[in-house]
């Protein structure tokens, strides 16, 4: 097997990370160069000399990958009858919004389209039994209501959660709620804050900005009825409100500056919690393209938010919607110290474990690996209410790097890869050239947040305390 290493450079140094001890190491010049022909295979007897005392210490040895196996598979069974963790309900498929990037909008292969089938008050019941009983070995659990936009079954949600209550008053139960904000009332809120609902709500920057996507169905925005009715919760239920997320999706075309202005002044937005992302690409029919504005101005918020961790730019002045990418860091640096070693059998990292982490049930009790696939494809159903999940499947969907197994065995991303099973959705079956074609963003992903790691440590920067 070959020595899997990968080497970059920052303004400050030298740098190679090794796959099998899954570390970073400074290196000198000399070293870096010997390192850079280990990587394309014309590694010679003089360069081992210059790399002796790493290889005495345990580095750049030979790989001991021989398999691709997710280490959870023989476990997988007892997991799903006893550790599931969430499940999320897909409410209704009816939304009274028609976001132009939305999923169900018709520019996704394998998904469904826009439609008005509401998941029966019986089927949520079966959801909440299954739930129940496939999760007796944790000490909470989590209900999560999904759409199309959920709050337009209300009534169903009340009387599920009356249900989960009457019936299983023992168990510690949380529930999350993901809405558009358009259809909040009195009542609602009420209902939402006095059952400690975690609440995420979509909201895209200032008017013009957001009302360019997220509009109902005659093309008219969103925006003055959602900022309406977060007044009023404002107002009324305070602590209620201090508790909503808010998650902005950055389009192309979209000023990403304005956007993060109006979160830090707008008198509402001012103390929100704030997380953005970017539009969803996998299965998408036509390419995503960001101008070079978003380049520009992204790059320009990143730039501020590493100088403020080294105390040369103040923390006031970070825009909120930046607090994750430093997190993102933080767990690269924990991935990196955490003692893991590569294994004769092991699987990249990605995948969650299908039918326990987060579950997801269609209207029509089909089940997911979560909310985020495609429910048109055949691929990424996993079983059913009715009769549970099919083991096949999900070990298929969580030994997703057996597609790429040649490509995996020598990759230095093994660790840190984020490709989940949706980046392999072929619709009928799990495809290998899907997942190979979205591998080299995650390299880059990974390859960044290693560069700005290192370069944090150039400047002084202390992860430990």
């Amino acid at each position: 097997m070959a020595v899997v290493i990968k080497t970059f450079k920052t303004p400050g140094g030298n740098y190679v990370y090794d796959r099998e001890t899954n570390s970073l190491l400074s290196v000198s010049e000399e070293e870096f160069v010997a390192c850079q022909r280990i990587e394309v295979g014309m590694v010679s007897d003089e360069d081992w000399r210059i790399l002796k005392n790493y290889k005495e210490q345990g580095y750049f040895q030979q790989s001991q990958l021989q398999e691709i196996i997710h280490p959870s598979t023989s476990i997988l069974p007892f997991q799903v009858k006893k550790n599931m963790s969430q499940l999320t309900l897909q409410v209704t498929q009816n939304c009274n919004l028609r976001c132009k990037y939305c999923t169900y909008s018709g520019e996704y292969e394998y998904q469904r389209a826009h439609g008005s089938a509401v998941m029966a008050l019986s089927t949520m019941k079966d959801c909440v039994d299954f739930l129940m009983q496939s999760s007796r070995e944790l000490p909470e659990m989590c209900v999560g209501f999904y759409g199309g936009e959920p709050l337009l079954e209300i009534n169903n949600i009340m009387d599920c959660v009356e249900y989960i209550k009457s019936s299983y008053p023992e168990r510690a139960v949380r529930y999350t709620l993901t809405t558009n904000g358009t259809v909040f009332n009195e009542e609602i809120i009420d209902f939402l804050d006095a059952n400690d609902f975690s609440v995420s709500i979509s909201l895209d920057g200032p008017k013009d900005l957001h009302d360019i996507n997220r509009v109902y169905s005659d093309g008219k925005g969103s925006f003055d009825n959602i900022m309406a009715n977060l007044k009023q919760i404002k107002i009324n239920n305070p602590s209620f409100y201090n508790k909503m997320q808010f998650r902005i999706v950055i389009a192309p075309k979209i000023d990403f500056s304005c956007v993060e202005k109006f979160f830090n002044v707008n008198e509402i937005m001012t103390d929100a919690l704030v997380s953005r992302s970017l539009i969803n690409t996998y299965n998408i029919k036509e390419d995503i393209v960001y101008d070079d504005l978003y380049q520009v101005t992204n790059c320009f918020q990143q730039l501020k938010m590493l100088l403020s961790e080294i105390g040369l730019y103040s923390k006031n002045k970070i825009s909120k919607l930046l607090q994750d990418d430093m997190l993102r860091i933080k767990e690269m640096h924990k991935r990196l110290s955490n003692g893991r070693s590569m294994s004769s059998q092991s699987h990249p990292g990605g995948p969650c474990i299908p039918g326990v982490m987060r579950p997801f049930v269609s209207v029509d009790g089909t089940i997911y690996p979560c909310e985020r696939i495609s429910e048109g494809s055949n691929a990424m159903k996993i079983g059913h209410i009715t009769h549970g999940i099919d083991l096949v499947k999900a070990s298929t969907l969580l030994n997703v790097g057996k597609l790429t197994a040649d490509e995996c065995l020598n990759c230095w991303n093994f660790f840190s890869c984020t490709l989940c099973c949706a980046a392999s959705d072929g619709g009928d079956d799990l495809s290998r050239d899907l997942r190979l074609k979205n591998c080299d963003a995650a390299k880059l992903n990974t390859l960044y947040e290693m560069t700005v790691l290192c370069m944090l440590v150039e400047n002084g920067y202390d992860f430990i305390t």
